[in-house]
């Protein structure tokens, strides 16, 4: 398995469930037993009957934590910008971005994610592996580029 798949696969290893909205507890639900798509398809449905902040903010990230397992960059960066744009306290979100950053090559921005994830959750071993995923690729990019150049 490449290091981005395993990165992806650490952003929706877990997802935040919205209890009080029905779809979106079934969309988390199929997301986190691997139905990504119904898990998607119920979490934007969620999403249009969210009341709250919260609601809302967990329904964006879990929609997120499943484009990221489709490799759906795009829709995935949108859904993680929106869920911080509600909420910035959710490490799990930031982690997530991190991993579409990864795969983008983006890694300052993705180790800037991981930071704050870290800030918020000091102790969460996901954001350390992603953390020794992240350097890794940098330092094997590196590698690659050194060969890559004449010298």
């Amino acid at each position: 398995m490449s290091s981005s798949a395993r990165a992806g696969e650490h952003a929706g290893s877990k997802t935040v469930v919205g209890q009080s909205n029905p779809l979106l507890a079934d969309g988390a639900a199929a997301l986190e037993a691997g139905r990504v798509a119904e898990g998607i398809r119920l979490t934007l449905e969620g999403l249009k009957a969210a009341v709250t902040v919260q609601e809302n903010a967990a329904g964006h990230s879990n929609a997120c934590a499943g484009y990221i397992l489709l490799k759906q960059w795009a829709e995935a960066l949108a859904q993680c910008n929106a869920a911080l744009e509600l909420d910035k306290s959710n490490w799990r979100t930031y982690n997530n971005r991190a991993s579409i950053y990864v795969e983008k090559g983006l890694y300052d921005l993705a180790m800037h994610d991981l930071e704050a994830g870290l800030a918020l959750a000091p102790g969460a071993a996901t954001l350390h592996e992603s953390v020794r995923i992240l350097k890794r690729n940098k330092q094997l990019l590196g590698r690659q580029a050194r060969k890559v150049v004449p010298s």
